[in-house]
This record gives C-alpha cells, sequence and structure tokens, in this order.
C-alpha cells in the first residue's frame, strides 16, 4: 500500500528524506506543495487545482511499496523570499509548486505539469535505470 507522509518546511523535509531514503525497497517520491491552511486549502492556486489529480494518479499508478512525501513550502510571503532554502539548495533549486520529483532521480514534474494524467502515469511507472 502507497504510504504518505507530510513534511512542513525545509529542516523537517530534509531529516524525513533522509529517513525514508533509507528504506530501499521503497520508491520515495517528493511533492512540494504551498502550505495549508485548518480547512486543507493552499494559497497556491496551481496546487489547489493539481490536487484532485495528483490523488487520483496516486491510486491509479503509483506502485504499492511506493512513499510520497508532501512538503509543505511555507506561506506565500516564505516561498516569495529568494533566500528561501527550498529555492537555494543545490540539490532542489525549486522555482515553481507544485514540483514532483522521484527523489534522487531526474524525474520530476513542475507547475502544470502535476495536473496532467498522462505525465503523473509516466512519472510513476519509470523505472530505474
Amino acid at each position: 500500500m502507497v504510504r504518505e507522509e507530510l513534511a512542513k518546511g525545509y529542516e523537517s523535509f530534509r531529516e524525513a528524506t533522509a529517513k525514508l531514503s533509507a528504506e530501499k525497497s521503497a520508491k520515495l517520491y517528493v511533492y512540494f506543495i504551498g502550505e495549508r491552511d485548518a480547512t486543507g486549502t493552499n494559497w497556491c492556486k496551481d496546487c489547489n487545482e493539481a490536487e484532485p489529480v495528483f490523488a487520483q494518479a496516486i491510486k491509479d499508478y503509483a506502485d504499492k511499496d511506493s512513499i510520497i512525501l508532501r512538503v509543505e513550502v511555507g506561506n506565500m510571503i516564505a516561498w516569495a523570499d529568494k533566500e528561501n532554502p527550498f529555492h537555494t539548495d543545490s540539490d532542489l533549486r525549486l522555482e515553481e509548486i507544485p514540483t514532483l520529483m522521484r527523489w534522487k532521480t531526474v524525474l520530476h514534474l513542475h507547475g502544470n505539469q502535476c495536473k496532467q494524467t498522462e505525465l503523473l502515469e509516466l512519472l510513476f511507472h519509470e523505472e530505474d535505470d
């Protein structure tokens, strides 16, 4: 069964990826989104639009041994800060959200690509080299 985890902020993200990537039998996908409020609504319009498509793609295409780590990058002000570590981290250099990546690979989708079922299917079915 697909396991879903949540990390809020950069430090939590780093701790979670260190722990989860140690699970060698699982495929780790990291999904970067804006911070959600108490109702689950995201300040990021594209993240809200992508959410139902992404959730369905997990059910339809993710391997049962997958881990989905949702990472909230912060509020709108934090995301706009050029010194935000999600922007400056050399492993990430995130420029837009939502962004979905297969951790420690070159496989990734950005922005409107995260709303396209066909691209999500391809990403979830891509095999390791």
